[in-house]
């Protein structure tokens, strides 16, 4: 069947329509020969006569033989589906283009990825920097399609369609001069007495709020509300925070310090979407992240 195209399965169809070499040429804006030679090839293919073209020769009203009529509602359909497909494809490139929240956090091979991935599937995306803790307003109000957040391992929100990209670690960060700064790892426990910057967004997530000591967390404020506000507290001596190693990856440098905390729950990076948006161009999108196993 590797010789079988498109063209011969529209040429066998208009003929079975039109019934006439003549009429179906017209139609299908062919030459009768080029029309001829086409179904002689598609008979030839399948190794069976498909059309009974009478005594009188191409020119005559002609009928489907047996076979004929067995390819006929199958051509149809496989002609069908192929319109469909590609009409579905020229709905998503007429689209408008998809507006795709990213954080200070998010890694930057998941938003090379993602925009690879939107080049491959003809989507069109607009990429916007989303505020610390305004990300789930931004879903829930429209004004973003899909928002790549960090959320803690049983997050669950029946508002939000959610697809799980990686498990992300969480660090201890420290001023350069700090006593634990320079650690290879450490345990949540020797951070009961630091001070931590308290945290404007998912405050208890971030604090560590119960603590398996029961201690209270010493917070110092103000409350960072960005990434980049407690990065620079911490650079200032104001106290210690925690975050997800794709911060320490992104924001590393010689003023500060990360350190692994080998006992504590990872943060989970995902992509949402609104779960009622069910238009093709994000249900492709989420289905090609899902699956790519580079982003795992």
């Amino acid at each position: 069947m590797s010789d079988l195209d498109l063209r011969l399965l529209r040429y066998f169809v208009g003929l079975a329509e039109a019934r006439s070499f003549t009429d179906a040429a017209r139609v299908l804006h062919v030459a009768q020969p080029t029309l001829s030679q086409g179904i002689e090839r598609l008979e030839r293919v399948v190794g069976t006569t498909l059309v009974d073209r009478g005594p009188r020769g191409s020119t005559r009203s002609v009928a489907l033989t047996e076979a004929g009529q067995v390819l006929l509602p199958a051509a149809t359909d496989i002609l069908q589906r192929i319109e469909r497909a590609l009409q579905s494809t020229r709905n998503v490139a007429r689209e408008a283009p998809l507006a795709i929240g990213f954080g200070s956090s998010t890694p930057r091979d998941v938003t090379s990825r993602l925009l690879a991935t939107c080049d491959r599937l003809a989507v069109a995306l607009s990429l916007r920097h989303v505020p610390w803790g305004a990300e789930l307003d931004a879903l829930r109000n429209g004004s973003l399609d899909l928002c790549f957040l960090q959320v803690p391992e049983n997050f669950t929100d029946p508002q939000l369609r959610v697809v799980t990209l990686r498990r992300v670690s969480r660090v201890a960060v420290f001023s350069r001069d700090h006593p634990l700064a320079g650690r290879d790892r450490l345990e949540l426990a020797e951070l009961d007495a630091e001070p931590i910057i308290d945290a404007a967004s998912d405050r208890d997530f971030w604090i560590v709020n119960p603590r398996p000591s029961r201690r209270e967390p010493h917070t110092v404020g103000p409350p960072a509300t960005t990434v980049e506000e407690m990065l620079a507290f911490v650079t200032a001596g104001r106290g210690m925070a925690i975050t997800s190693l794709s911060v320490a990856q992104a924001h590393g440098g010689a003023e500060l310090s990360f350190v692994p905390i080998i006992d504590l729950d990872d943060v989970v990076l995902v992509i949402a979407g609104n779960a009622q948006d069910r238009r093709l161009a994000v249900t492709a999108l989420l289905a090609a992240l899902d699956a790519a196993e580079v982003v795992k």
